[in-house]
Order: C-alpha cells, then structure tokens, then sequence
C-alpha cells in the first residue's frame, strides 16, 4: 500500500475540497447569473412589446416602420390568441455571414376586433460575452487564491507539525538496548506536549524492562551453566570408577547424556534471547561460497555414512551484509537439519546466488505444517537430536535482518530458501 506523508494527504484532501466547492460555486453563479440577465432582457421586450403596442394603436395601425425606432419587431395578423411567449432563437447576420443568438418576444394583441401577432428580438450574445467575461475573470482569481492558500497551508502546517517530526525522527534514531534516555524537545502546541511525555514515559518503561530482561536472561543462563557444568563434570569422574557396576555406569551415562542436552539447550534458548534483544549489531560483508564450504566440512562424515548425494551449485562473489555469527548460525542450522532428516543414500543440493541461499533435501515422507514450522519447540520429526529450537532460530535471525525464509514441498524434496 503506497503511503504519503500528513502533510501531503491534509493538502490533497483541502485542495480536493476546495476545487470541488469552486466548480459548484461558479456552476451556482453562472446558473444564477445567466437566469436573472434573461429576466431583464424578458423585461426588456416586454416593454418594448408595449410600446409597439401603444404606438401602433395610436396611429391607427398606419404607422409606417421606421418611426419605430429600430425595426426590431415583425407584426402580422394572426388567427388565433396566445400567451406571451419568451423563446432563445438563431438570426442569420448578413454582415458576419453566420447566425447570432436573439432573444424573441411572440405575443398577440387585439385592435378594431382583428387579432395582431407581434415578435419582437433582442440580441443578447454580448449578454453572453459579458457572462462568460465575468465568469472567467472570477476563476481566474479564484485560482489564483486557491494556490496561495494551497501554499500558505502547507507552509504552516509544516511549521505546526516540525515538532512532531523532530520527535518522530528522535525515536527513529533511538535504540532500546542502550542506557542511554530519550530527550525531546517542548513544543508550543499543547497536545504535541502531552504526546512527547507519553512517549517518554513508555519508552523509560520499555527499556528498564528490556535492560532487566537482559540482565535477567544472561544471568540466569550464567548461574544455570556452572551447576550443569559442575554436574557433568562429576558424572564424568563417576563414570570412570572401576567400582561402578555396569547398572550404575549406564545409569550415570542416561543422566551425562541429560545433562549434555540440557546445557545445549541452555545456550540455544541463550542465543534465542540475544537475538531478540539484538545484541549482535556488529556487521560485514561475508562470502556466503566460502561460508557455505566451511559449514559443509563439519557434516563430511555424517555425508560419507549415509551415502548421500551432495550437489553444490555455488554463485561466486555473493558477500551478505550481516552478523557474522548470525549468518553463520543460520546457514548451519539450515544445512544441519537437512542432513538430520535426510535418508541414506538421500540427496541434498544446496544453490546459492545474489538473491538468496536454496537447500533442498530428499527423505521422502509427507509435506511439513508451514503454519508451525518455525515455532519455538515444534517437532515434526521423531528424531531425538532435535530440541525444535532450529528453524525458529533460523526464522528469528531472518526477520532481525528482513529476510524471508520460505519453505516449499516440491516432489518429494523439502526445500527451504531464504531471500535476502
């Protein structure tokens, strides 16, 4: 959806009402104006109706054209009565050899028991001149008053809402996880007061909730590693005693394997945290070829036990802008979870190019639910390796960065890709 700024959407939206209120301003006035002139020339040939009349009757009904006037009237005898008819009508002009626009008068009188039908015309185009004259003089400085007040509102809007902006682009310069406190500016206008010390007053909360959810989580996962540590520390030593019974010895062994995954736990719910609270700011330019060759190395013998065909199709010079240790974490978890749920003699390709990183794998089986597949401790596998902690990491890091990671079931291979 395209946005636009508040000060382009309140001038559009006065512009808009303006010009709507002015086409229906000057269709009123050239409406009104154009009925009240075709009344006065009405009253005009009326008139002058009853001055032929009256002239006419006083001579008898012999007075010669011309002492008329102006022979702007035609009288003939009629053999019927009407009503006084007021009509627009087309002359033809001799002299600009084109027709003009008139005005005519029909009406009929009565003299010495015959009936009389008098027309009478009156020229109105300079009428019509004189509107459209008028009219356009008033559009004109309408226009011209339309843009000033289009100008001037935006100028001072702009000036009435600076102190809204100034905020807007303090907190857009404002980071969360550092200590130090938002500053704003006051402002003249009241509610921009009231609005800066809501913010301020939020944004205190969230960061002593964010710095003492920080400080909490490092140093739970602190206090949680060293008994763990401790633990298995202790378990190993035990392990070892030629005194131990076989019972004994597996019984330590279940609770070493326990232990192990719970301190591995430990740090992955560790580094979800971290990543939440975006504390890996740090970033370069990584070789994703380089990156991906490496990660490949630690699963060769995992890949040479299980036969699976391996097939790399590698972009040279592709370099991410990221998190080094981010990126590397989520390539690994992507490459690592493809080679846990892939069957012997399976297949894995992995693509890598400008646009983005493509692994595909082959088990066989069902499509995965998309709609839980990258949450938090969601197993769609029975394999016992797995916390169902990878994908959501791998999602996380992603939308930190604004990459999309996307998962497609295509055949039989499962194929995550992840646009950068």
């Amino acid at each position: 959806m395209k946005t636009r700024s508040l000060l382009s959407l309140s001038s559009r939206n006065y512009l808009v009402a303006f010009l709507v209120l002015l086409v229906l301003f000057f269709w009123a006035f050239y409406f009104i104006l154009h009925i009240t002139v075709e009344q006065n020339i009405d009253e005009i040939l009326s008139n002058r109706r009853n001055n032929v009349i009256e002239l006419f009757q006083a001579k008898d009904g012999k007075v010669p054209a011309d002492e008329f006037g102006f022979t702007d009237f035609r009288m003939e005898t009629s053999s019927m009565p009407m009503q006084d008819l007021y009509a627009d009508t087309l002359i033809f002009e001799k002299t600009d050899q084109e027709f003009d626009e008139y005005r005519k008068l029909t009406s009929t009188f009565e003299f010495k028991g015959k009936l009389y039908k008098l027309e009478i015309v009156k020229a109105h185009l300079e009428t019509e001149e004189i509107i459209s004259t008028i009219v356009l003089s008033l559009a004109l400085t309408f226009l011209l008053m339309l843009g000033v007040f289009y100008f001037t509102t935006r100028y001072f809007s702009a000036k009435l809402w600076q102190p809204f902006h100034d905020t807007l682009s303090k907190l857009k310069m404002f980071e969360i996880e550092k200590s130090s406190k938002l500053v704003l500016s006051d402002s003249s206008v009241e509610e921009f007061n009231i609005l800066n010390k809501s913010i301020l007053e939020l944004t205190e909360r969230t960061q002593n909730a964010f710095l003492n959810q920080k400080q909490f989580t490092e140093n739970a996962s602190h206090e949680m590693q060293t008994p763990l540590a401790v633990i298995q520390s202790q378990l190993e030593m035990w392990i070892g005693d030629p005194a131990m019974t076989e019972v004994q010895s597996e019984k330590i062994r279940i609770l070493l394997d326990a232990i192990q995954r719970l301190s591995k736990l430990n740090k992955t719910l560790l580094l979800l945290a971290k990543i939440d609270n975006q504390q890996f700011p740090d970033r370069e330019n990584n070789d994703l070829r380089l990156l991906v060759e490496k990660i490949l190395s630690y699963f060769e013998g995992h890949q040479e036990n299980l036969q699976i065909d391996l097939t790399l199709n590698l972009e040279e010079t592709v370099f991410i802008e990221a998190n080094a240790t981010l990126l590397d974490v989520l390539l690994t978890n992507l490459i690592k979870n493809a080679f846990l749920h892939t069957n012997k003699e399976g297949m894995i390709h992995i693509r890598t190019s400008q646009s983005g990183f493509e692994i595909r794998n082959s088990p066989g089986g069902e499509a995965l639910f998309p709609d839980r597949l990258f949450q938090r401790f969601s197993k769609q596998s029975t394999n016992k390796e797995s916390w169902g902690l990878g994908l959501a990491i791998a999602k996380k890091i992603c939308d930190v960065n604004g990459w999309s990671l996307e998962y497609k079931f295509q055949g039989t291979e499962h194929v995550f890709i992840v646009s950068f």
